[in-house]
């Protein structure tokens, strides 16, 4: 049962970033489109990352933001750390809720 709740934690930390970043993607500009990730890049950061990956997300999705590059740096680096933090406590809860509901051990 600890490894389907190990699974389960993983899984959802690659796929809660996954689906905002898919849905941030499709609202980007085509030149922010273009400073994103590369898919090969993207896909590297979810797995290796998880929900850290929307750190790094954050920063390269604002670089032609018209902003001095200290100002930009910043406002991006607190953006991703409030979506990190968003998407742990997010993982956490759907987690808590689904060994729950499975009657999984803590």
């Amino acid at each position: 049962m600890k490894i389907l709740r190990f699974v389960l934690g993983l899984a959802l930390g690659i796929l809660i970033p996954l689906a905002f970043q898919r849905w941030h993607r499709r609202r980007l500009t085509p030149a922010q489109r273009e400073d994103a990730w590369n898919t090969a890049s993207w896909g590297a950061a979810l797995y290796a990352f998880g929900p850290l990956s929307l750190l790094g997300w954050a920063v390269v999705t604002r670089s032609i933001w018209p902003y001095r590059p200290a100002v930009r740096v910043a406002v991006s680096i607190a953006f991703g750390l409030a979506l990190t933090a968003a998407a742990v406590l997010l993982v956490s809860a759907i987690d808590w809720l689904i060994a729950t509901a499975l009657g999984l051990p803590d």
